[in-house]
């Protein structure tokens, strides 16, 4: 799958105590997957990712200035689906442990962040499947600790490609 990140980060000061939302930034993400069990409305869903977040910062003068972040990411959902005759759609929901790659502020390598997503998948009748997803994705703990706090939310919107296995490449049939 790939897709865009729409993101931003919050910024918390302890002198002067306050909070200043910054401005979305568009990045991208890509993401290879895995969905198990057979179950007809759960399954759980472990994906590998890498995703390019940020944010951009209005500077007094009028300037802009972005901060950019990268990011591996460890991804686990619990999908609840609900099989139709055309398509099959489904929502996700899970935590998702992020490393930083790079960052121009000095991010804590290590933090988590929750997912909250729902997609579309397409029934076809063959071993590839049409999906397309979006998710929120909001910091659980602070991305950076300092003067000050960072915590980051993003939007994702993803499309890819499912390959079925052997066996799967047509809906059940209920009896």
């Amino acid at each position: 799958m790939a897709g865009g990140t729409l993101g931003r980060q919050n910024w918390y000061y302890d002198e002067p105590i306050g909070k200043a939302k910054q401005k979305y930034l568009l990045r991208w993400n890509g993401e290879i997957f895995a969905e198990m069990g057979d179950h007809p409305a759960f399954r759980w869903v472990t994906e590998l990712q890498y995703n390019a977040k940020g944010t951009k910062h209005q500077e007094t003068d009028g300037s802009t200035t972005k901060f950019l972040n990268h990011y591996a990411a460890w991804n686990n959902y619990l999908m609840i689906r609900k099989e139709m005759f055309a398509i099959i759609p489904y929502a996700k929901i899970g935590p998702r442990m992020e490393y930083v790659v790079s960052s121009q502020q000095d991010f804590k390598k290590f933090h988590v962040t929750g997912s909250l997503g729902a997609g579309i998948e397409f029934v076809a009748y063959g071993p590839v499947k049409f999906i397309t997803e979006a998710h929120w994705v909001p910091d659980l703990s602070k991305s950076y600790s300092g003067n000050p706090d960072v915590k980051q939310h993003a939007w994702e919107l993803r499309v890819g490609l499912k390959f079925a296995r052997r066996g799967e490449s047509c809906p059940g049939v209920d009896r």
